[in-house]
């Protein structure tokens, strides 16, 4: 399931996100594949990803280090599912 995310960080920077971002690959890799990561501002990202298991997904934002890094750096995540046009 092809997915975006908005990414809103209110307390912290793009770069400071996507260090966090890299570091939790290993884990994304249990349930996505092909993350694109796109820098709209100093303060919001979108990524888009191939989602293979959207619970596992879940299971991640809910995690104890995703939560740790969403609350220190105010980070919201809103994810969208994609379609094609047409």
């Amino acid at each position: 399931m092809n997915t975006m995310v908005m990414i809103e960080i209110s307390n912290g920077t793009f770069d400071e996100w996507k260090k966090g971002f890299d570091a939790l690959e290993d884990q994304r890799l249990q349930f996505s594949r092909d993350a694109k990561v796109g820098k709209v501002d100093d303060h919001t990202a979108i990524v888009v990803v191939d989602v293979f298991d959207p619970t596992g997904m879940m299971a991640m934002f809910n995690s104890d280090a995703a939560k740790k890094m969403a609350e220190e750096m105010g980070v919201v995540r809103t994810p969208y599912k994609l379609q094609a046009m047409g």
